[in-house]
């Protein structure tokens, strides 16, 4: 499965071919400090680890609801998905997303949110799609609010990584 995003990215789904990138790019303070689920340092478990958990919800949905963002040359740069739902089930999921520094502030999330969230609406049957964004993260919520997502809180003291609570913007897409 192939979803273009422009002529320059696309999306598929996560192969073990993606073990060495992953490792690269996730061994990333600055991703780690932004991001509520990537451990750090990032590991060779790590990464294992995440594609068996990617196979398994892809086995359990019926079909892929997380991607590796690629580059024309089908290199690994980054990765988004859904949480929090069942297709066919529910009527609103997460949606989550990195990418790798080096791919930074090119409008390539954006292209890649606004596409996955139509992806979700047609495929999926949402009707809502929430981010949480942390408070510390301007540039994700720039991301999501170029996409449309409205915000709609600020979820004091939401999560805790490393000992400390950090506040999260919540943030909503109705179809």
């Amino acid at each position: 499965m192939k979803i273009v995003i422009n002529d320059q990215v696309h999306l598929s789904e996560f192969r073990a071919s993606d073990k060495d990138g992953l490792i690269a790019h996730l061994n990333d303070r600055d991703i780690y400090n932004r991001t509520l689920r990537i451990p750090f340092p990032y590991t060779d478990a790590s990464a294992d680890e995440w594609l068996a958990l990617v196979a398994n919800i892809t086995k359990q949905q019926g079909r892929p609801v997380h991607w590796a963002i690629r580059t024309a040359d089908d290199a690994m740069i980054g990765g988004c998905g859904f949480d929090g739902f069942q297709v066919g089930k529910s009527h609103r999921g997460e949606v989550g997303y990195w990418l790798a520094k080096p791919f930074w502030g090119r409008g390539i999330m954006t292209a890649v949110v606004q596409r996955v969230c139509r992806h979700a609406f047609e495929e999926f049957g949402l009707v809502k799609i929430t981010a949480h964004v942390f408070a510390r993260n301007p540039a994700s919520a720039r991301v999501v609010e170029k996409c449309g997502f409205q915000e709609e809180g600020l979820l004091r003291k939401h999560f805790l990584k490393d000992d400390q609570f950090i506040d999260a913007r919540l943030f909503g897409l109705l179809q």
